[in-house]
């Protein structure tokens, strides 16, 4: 079940020609690191910088990943990634992502990670930790009323 709410944060980047393959076009691997950045960003804005997570001893590790390729991206395009969280739990979150054409807003892929909470020391799944489950659970009730 998606619970979307409107949390979202963008990120703006520019495609290197480090990452593009011989056709010119961005190497498929490179938009989940476009994920990646957002989330990263999302997680920094809305909770804690991820370097004081995992100093609490949490780690947050995928579990899926999907990505749905539209139009292709080439060397020097400005783009912009946009994070979402679409979905929670007791020890999961999922994200939703959009990569849109800087300038024309042309939407260029689709994608979405499922990822749960572990302790870093141990390696097991844990609650997904305070602070955030709160903040997630107040504003979905907001969203209610």
């Amino acid at each position: 079940m998606d619970r979307e709410i409107e949390l979202s944060t963008s990120v703006s980047l520019r495609v290197r020609y480090s990452e593009v393959d011989r056709m010119g076009l961005l190497y498929h691997v490179n938009y989940l690191e476009y994920f990646e950045l957002a989330r990263s960003e999302w997680i920094r804005r809305f909770w804690l910088p991820y370097k004081e997570i995992e100093d609490r001893g949490y780690a947050l590790v995928v579990l899926e990943a999907h990505i749905r390729f539209i139009r292709p991206a080439y060397y020097d395009d400005g783009l912009t990634v946009t994070a979402t969280i679409s979905d929670w739990g007791r020890s999961r979150i999922k994200f939703n992502y959009n990569i849109h054409r800087a300038g024309e807003g042309e939407l260029i892929c689709t994608g979405s990670t499922s990822h749960c909470f572990i302790n870093s020391k141990t390696g097991r799944v844990i609650r997904m930790p305070d602070g955030l489950k709160e903040k997630l659970d107040g504003i979905e009730s907001a969203d209610r009323i």
